[in-house]
């Protein structure tokens, strides 16, 4: 295998004059040893640079005074970013991940540190006018009773029926619940509107846009660093936390404390405003996967066999462990908040 790694990367390699004395291949990464010390060639598809930013955003990074990011080396002529037929590549260090040298918690207390320094060391105001959030409003709210009415729906033809079968009569079970969840989002939403008819401006940050513990890896030092920055946009710092839980949250169900922990050292980093807060919550709280899910299932109505419905139902009841996770964590904020203005008013 090492053969054709050589004859494959060894044009590229050679432009950043470097001499390869072994490679190895993980997914998109290679490994390359060398007498300086390791280093890892990233490999993406064209269309993943196409419309990334990623030189300028880690440029502005470095000054705004944000170190804790792998560079990217340039070759010899002074590019960042090489082709080929097929793909983009582009140089950085070799980092590791901490699961060898300390316990996984350390990891994610670091990296939600890091991000909330990533927040606020690039943070900047817009103006925002209220025409604007009335169609963000507008358009998700109506987005949200559209899949609402289709839920209702089909929770009347699945009744009606002689015979349920075990997607049916789980969705049915859980049908209450996932009400309740939109229930909550959409009030919620409603307040966050209600909070940004007074507000002139609003946040904005660069965020990871793909907020991972498998892209924030460490030095020998342990020293922490964000890879894979391709996503990386100016936004509402939310939308890191928010597709960094509904990614951590789709599992068994679990009630642990270390999500919330995590949330409370990033809050210390870069503590959200309240109209962040009913933004964060709104977005979390609605049961999107399991909406889709449900979607899904009718669509495949016609073609399904006994086999799909066996996994369609086990899929069924995975997407709803996690509004049953998200649920949890949030209610750690809340209660968090209201003990905080207890203490306030006393």
């Amino acid at each position: 295998m090492e053969p054709e790694l050589r004859d494959r990367y060894s044009p590229l390699l050679q432009r950043y004059e470097l001499r390869p004395e072994h490679l190895e291949e993980y997914g998109s990464v290679i490994k390359i040893y060398t007498s300086q010390g390791p280093y890892a060639l990233k490999r993406l598809k064209p269309k993943r640079l196409e419309r990334s930013n990623l030189m300028q955003h880690l440029q502005i990074l470095s000054e705004k005074g944000f170190t804790n990011f792998a560079p990217i080396y340039h070759t010899s002529d002074g590019q960042h970013i090489l082709s080929d037929e097929e793909n983009r590549y582009y140089l950085m260090p070799w980092l590791d991940s901490l699961d060898a040298k300390g316990d996984e918690g350390d990891q994610y207390h670091k990296m939600f540190q890091t991000l909330g320094q990533l927040h606020q060391k690039t943070l900047r105001e817009e103006e925002i006018h209220e025409d604007l959030v009335q169609h963000h409003y507008d358009t998700l709210t109506a987005h949200w009773e559209q899949e609402q009415h289709m839920l209702e729906q089909f929770v009347v033809e699945c009744e009606n029926r002689w015979y349920m079968s075990p997607f049916e009569l789980q969705y049915c079970t859980f049908h209450h619940h996932i009400s309740k969840a939109q229930e909550f989002a959409n009030k919620r939403l409603e307040e966050w509107q209600e909070m940004m008819k007074e507000k002139e401006k609003t946040r904005i940050s660069l965020i990871h846009g793909n907020v991972s513990v498998n892209h924030f890896l460490f030095d020998h030092q342990r020293n922490g660093y964000f890879i894979s920055l391709e996503n990386s946009q100016f936004s509402t710092p939310v939308q890191d936390i928010v597709q960094f839980y509904n990614r951590s949250f789709d599992t068994y169900p679990i009630a642990r404390n270390d999500r919330y922990e995590w949330y409370q050292i990033y809050q210390r980093s870069f503590p959200f405003t309240a109209e962040e807060k009913k933004l964060m919550l709104a977005y979390l709280a609605y049961p999107q996967r399991f909406t889709n899910q449900v979607l899904r299932y009718r669509q495949k109505r016609e073609a399904r066999s006994e086999h799909d419905e066996l996994q369609l139902a086990a899929k069924l009841q995975q997407v709803h462990w996690q509004v049953s996770n998200v649920e949890y964590f949030l209610t750690q904020i809340q209660a968090a908040e209201y003990q905080a203005q207890q203490q306030q008013q006393s």
